[in-house]
């Protein structure tokens, strides 16, 4: 099986290409469903967060989609030309996508170093998949052992150390704007496991007032009680249809929904700046796609950033966990050894007994038309001419067996092995 990945995050495209690629758990069960019906050979995964959408594809050798169909898939899912991003899009094939997947399970490759959320996220894309049946025994068994490394990786080293989130960079942002939270009342909109987390540190700052407005009010209360048990710190629910009112009166607003569209448009929030007597407002989405029409950053005195704007916190992030990043590799490098080793074992030891199996069979059927014609065949003769059959098929094995063990070390195993499955038409129990 060939392992290939598409995709875009922060570091290759801005924010308004990332919001057209996003995918919420429903838009990526139906996109795995036409891809299943498109091409039902090949096993997914979509993996999307605020900061990267990924498709993550095993198929056949000679098999689809290739590259460029994926990437028109992907499109084609958004209601997107294939142009309107081709230059943020980054792929990578076979080990290479293999080591991709690994750093992206074990946050190496996030904004934010070490990002605590990204494993739990990889998961519930995995589940989606098993759940539209696109798992199947290769990208299980590839997802499986990235989650051993990323275990290994948070286990070993000190990458999650600190504010590893984007929730907790948000907060950092937040303080490097204020110098004091004691006289500021917090607007957090969205109760979902990104507000949890930024409320978590946001709370840590000790804020006059923290109110939390969510579509369902009862998981706003749900995450405050979760919160006050473990910081002592108590916030006010308050409705999202009277978010005019809570803007006038917060300081800092972050906003975390999963809406597929803005909340916050520039035109009903007009006369916001007068009704806060043009008192300072920090704006803080975190969304993907926005929650935040980037007009309302125009307004007098509101200071709109989004998660792209939280470079320079995730950026010293890095800085301080640059020493870990070695030992990490070392791990990332020695189970994607291990997983190479796994899939060289299904591609070498298979065929070249299925191969085996076949130039016997032949030789038995040949050797069953010639024995009627014998005369007097003792069974000594008959031993002696079962040895040289054995003989002839091992013969002809050593040149394809020996191909197979040296590329397997290059990992160029898989094409050959494929392209004997195809010659002599062999069985693919795969």
């Amino acid at each position: 099986m060939r392992t290939i990945v598409i995709g875009c995050n922060h570091r290759t495209a801005l924010i308004e290409i990332r919001e057209r690629l996003a995918f919420d758990r429903k838009a990526a069960a139906d996109a795995l469903r036409g891809l299943r019906r498109r091409f039902p050979c090949c096993e997914a995964v979509i993996v999307s967060t605020c900061n990267r959408t990924e498709l993550y594809v095993a198929r056949p050798i000679h098999g689809h989609p290739r590259i460029e169909e994926a990437i028109d898939f992907l499109a084609s899912c958004r209601g997107l030309a294939a142009n309107a991003f081709s230059r943020s899009v980054y792929h990578y094939e076979d080990i290479e996508a293999i080591r991709h997947l690994f750093r992206v399970v074990s946050s190496l490759d996030s904004m934010v170093l070490g990002d605590s959320q990204i494993l739990a996220q990889v998961k519930e894309a995995v589940a989606v998949a098993t759940e539209v049946g696109m798992i199947g025994s290769h990208l299980q068994t590839l997802f499986q052992r990235a989650f051993a490394a990323a275990k290994e990786i948070h286990t070993r080293t000190d990458i999650s150390g600190g504010r590893t989130s984007v929730g907790g960079a948000a907060a950092e942002f937040a303080r490097q704007i204020f110098s004091r939270f004691d006289d500021k009342t917090v607007l957090m909109i969205g109760a979902g496991e990104m507000g949890e987390v930024t409320l978590q540190h946001i709370l840590e700052m000790g804020p006059r007032r923290v109110l939390v407005a969510n579509r369902t009010p009862a998981h706003a209360e749900a995450l405050l009680e979760r919160l006050a048990a473990r910081t002592r710190v108590r916030g006010e629910v308050v409705p999202m249809d009277d978010l005019l009112d809570h803007l006038t009166a917060a300081d800092i607003v972050i906003s975390t929904t999963a809406a597929p569209e803005p909340i916050l448009n520039r035109q009903p929030l007009a006369d916001l700046p007068a009704r806060r007597k043009y008192r300072p407002l920090l704006m803080i989405d975190i969304a993907v796609p926005r929650n935040v029409d980037p007009a309302v950053g125009e307004l007098d005195n509101v200071f709109l950033y989004n998660i792209d704007d939280l470079q320079s916190v995730t950026e010293a992030n890095a800085a301080a966990r640059e020493k870990q990043l070695a030992r990490c590799h070392q791990i990332i490098e020695a189970h994607v050894a291990d997983f190479r080793d796994w899939q060289r074992s299904r591609d070498v030891g298979p065929t070249i007994a299925a191969l085996r199996d076949r130039l016997t069979q032949i030789g038995q059927q040949e050797l069953s038309r010639v024995m009627p014609k014998l005369s007097a065949v003792s069974d000594r003769d008959r031993e002696l001419l079962d040895q040289m059959l054995h003989r002839i098929v091992q013969k002809i094995l050593h040149g394809p067996a020996k191909t197979l063990h040296d590329k397997s070390g290059t990992g160029g195993a898989q094409v050959y092995a494929e392209t004997l499955r195809n010659m002599f038409e062999l069985r693919d129990d795969k």
